[in-house]
């Protein structure tokens, strides 16, 4: 049982990991932006990667990173949710099957500093 003011284990509980990757995505900060969200998929119930302040080449490259990490979310049944995706990511996302949420820049950060109270 519970102590006063607090949940059992499973109930009322929910860890948000906040990601924002700055500067160009080559291949080693994919590499390492992939092993941290696969890290995180272990543990988070949803973690936001804002990618507003990032550049890359090759969409196809950033998606097929998020690919692995965004099915460990999915077959959990927890949320990567993208933040300042370009419409090619978008595309490409969709296009190559990534399960992830995406949101503009404007709505997505306002979503994450309201707590993301405006989901669902």
């Amino acid at each position: 049982m519970a102590e006063h003011g607090q949940a059992e284990h499973g109930q009322d509980e929910w860890l948000t990991a906040i990601l924002r990757p700055a500067g160009t995505l080559d291949k080693q900060a994919l590499d390492r932006l992939g092993a941290a969200l696969s890290h995180l998929a272990r543990g988070s119930d949803m973690v936001v990667l804002d990618l507003s302040a990032t550049r890359f080449d090759s969409p196809r490259s950033v998606a097929t990173e998020l690919l692995g990490p965004a099915a460990e979310f999915e077959r959990a049944g927890r949320c990567l949710l993208l933040v300042g995706a370009s419409g090619a990511l978008v595309a490409e996302l969709d296009r190559t099957h990534v399960p992830v949420i995406t949101l503009p820049a404007e709505r997505g950060l306002s979503l994450v500093n309201s707590g993301l109270s405006g989901l669902g």
